[in-house]
């Protein structure tokens, strides 16, 4: 075997970092707990330029999804690998990743900061219009989300989180009956200790069948009578 000279380089070889060239720093936590976890190759090329882009220096330290995409760089890496629709979306994996964090515009551009206090603090007054939007963009109306129905709210409140199962049976209950009843039969079932969507909508089944009366009369030493007890077969 033929040893390579070390002043030889290969055609199309990195030659090495020059000295003196300008550094990029990049917080160790993104080493040790945000690398092993990215698995696709676009989203790291990606991300490590984003880093490298949105801190090289400037007024702010944020840009457009759009800028980044369009660097030559970026622009050179993607060009037989989606262009920049693949820009963006290694952007936003980084977005949902936590590395960086972002905010809509109305041209449906993303403007785009490193997810530390000071970024976060930077998006935040851009976004309340303390500080202009860089290159005169328009901030995104974000429609607030509904609040949850007065059943889903006391379910949360008394009984734990709503998963989907129970968000889908809860509408699915407030259809047919009204939310008051809904309401009570979930307080019934945290008063008579059995927390469960399950033994609400028994009671709710009940009512429907047997008529609403005063639930705190039955039962004894005042609890709520049990809906399942047509269920248990005494001798």
């Amino acid at each position: 075997m033929t040893a390579v000279p070390r002043d030889v380089v290969p055609d199309g070889t990195f030659e090495g970092f020059r000295t003196g060239a300008r550094a990029t720093a990049i917080p160790s936590q993104f080493f040790t707990e945000v690398l092993p976890g990215i698995e696709d190759a676009g989203e790291l090329r990606v991300t490590l330029y984003a880093l490298y882009a949105i801190t090289r220096g400037g007024a702010m330290p944020v840009m457009r999804a759009s800028a980044i995409a369009a660097e030559e760089p970026m622009a050179r890496a993607f060009a037989h690998h989606g262009g920049a629709a693949a820009v963006r979306a290694g952007l936003e994996a980084a977005v949902a990743r936590g590395v960086l964090r972002s905010l809509a515009l109305e041209d449906g551009d993303l403007l785009l900061v490193v997810n530390t206090e000071a970024g976060r603090r930077l998006l935040a007054r851009i976004a309340s219009g303390a500080e202009a939007t860089p290159g005169g963009g328009v901030v995104a109306t974000v429609e607030p989300a509904a609040l949850p129905s007065r059943p889903a709210q006391v379910y949360e409140q008394e009984i734990g989180l709503l998963t989907p199962a129970v968000t889908a049976a809860l509408a699915e209950a407030e259809a047919k009956y009204p939310a008051a009843w809904i309401v009570e039969a979930i307080r019934l079932a945290v008063l008579n200790n059995a927390r469960s969507w399950r033994y609400a909508e028994a009671i709710l089944r009940r009512w429907e069948t047997e008529g609403r009366d005063d639930e705190s009369a039955g039962g004894s030493a005042g609890r709520p009578a049990n809906p399942f007890d047509a269920l248990i077969h005494r001798d």
